[in-house]
């Protein structure tokens, strides 16, 4: 029973493929017969530009194409007609289950470096404004390096959740962030 509908199957996907043949090729005759007929008007009106016929028919089915809306796909088979999966093997090749397409893996997620802060967007206009924590650092050795929010005037201290990361900032001294009017982030120590 399983290799009938096997056979009933494979024969549905055959004859559906040999119709989109069928009807490819009619299309091809088609588009031909039309760039025919164009060669020749072309030809009679004196508008080739001194194209050779092959030249002419290249671009005229490029042009057909394009214009052509999208072959419709064959027809998928119905669950009645695929092929199932059979409990025992049996000795002849027909009998044999069509493979099925596997399903992409999916990417799998990497835990994000919670030691280096995602890149943001730095507005390191002002003096003592870094871009890069390691240019802070060198600056003020002896300070702690904080991440001003250039917007909020607020600062964040590493370890925190918004160090390195809201949309505008720079990284400074401590020093020089409350020299500049900024504020620690209300509940923040450093660390």
């Amino acid at each position: 029973m399983h290799s009938k509908r096997f056979a009933i199957g494979f024969a549905a996907m055959m004859l559906a493929g040999a119709f989109s043949l069928a009807a490819t090729a009619a299309n091809a005759e088609s588009v031909m017969k039309e760039c025919g007929a164009e060669w020749k008007a072309a030809k009679a009106a004196g508008t080739t530009n001194g194209q050779t016929w092959n030249d002419f028919l290249k671009t005229c089915e490029a042009q057909k194409k394009a214009a052509a809306p999208a072959a419709a796909p064959a027809p998928a088979m119905t669950p009645a007609a695929a092929a199932t999966p059979m409990a025992t093997p049996m000795a002849t090749p027909m009998a044999t289950p069509m493979a099925t397409p596997m399903a992409t893996p999916k990417p799998k997620k990497t835990p994000a470096a919670a030691a280096t802060p995602a890149a943001a967007p730095v507005a390191a206009e002002g003096a003592g404004q870094f871009a890069a924590e390691a240019e802070a650092k060198a600056h003020c050795p002896s300070d702690t390096v904080v991440w001003v929010n250039t917007k909020s005037h607020k600062y964040h201290f590493s370890g925190h959740k918004s160090y390195g990361t809201t949309k505008q900032g720079a990284y400074m001294c401590e020093a020089d962030a409350k020299a500049a009017g900024n504020v620690a982030s209300k509940g923040e120590q450093p660390k």
